[in-house]
């Protein structure tokens, strides 16, 4: 009987060590940069528009409050926009529902455009028929 026992402990003592070994620990990224990758589609008549008012409306304000942002046309599919840059804090960034740069991108917008800011941003918005909100990580130094 000592013998199933021992038996029965040590299967249990086995079989325990196994999963606890296949269990990940908790573990946090090092040595990375987190960044914000958007983008926009668009399509209809306005869709050229909207590209238009991107590049000569948005981006000058977009460039001024986050100067490290890259943006690209998007040359084959839809037509768009990608947008790309480091958060300067991390994922601390996602804390604010509406951030300092957020609105000091508005101000410096509307500081620009006046009252006519509402109806590019109209075009803009009409013309969006696809919006993604990305983060992404690069491991700094190197994969």
């Amino acid at each position: 009987m000592r013998h199933i026992i021992c038996a029965v402990v040590v299967l249990a003592l086995v079989l325990s060590s196994r999963t606890s070994a296949q269990m990940p620990a908790a573990q946090k990224w090092e040595n990375v940069e987190w960044y914000v990758v958007m983008s926009w589609q668009f399509a209809g008549a306005d869709a050229d528009s909207a590209t238009t008012v991107f590049w000569d409306h948005i981006m000058p304000a977009m460039g001024e409050t986050w100067p490290e942002t890259t943006c690209l046309r998007v040359m084959t599919g839809e037509t768009g926009v990608i947008c790309f840059g480091p958060m300067a804090n991390g994922l601390e960034e996602m804390e604010w529902a509406v951030s300092p740069n957020d609105v000091r991108f508005l101000s410096l917008f509307f500081e620009r455009e006046g009252d006519a800011g509402v109806g590019l941003f109209e075009t803009f918005m009409n013309a969006a028929t696809g919006f993604t909100f990305n983060l992404a990580l690069k491991h700094k130094g190197g994969m």
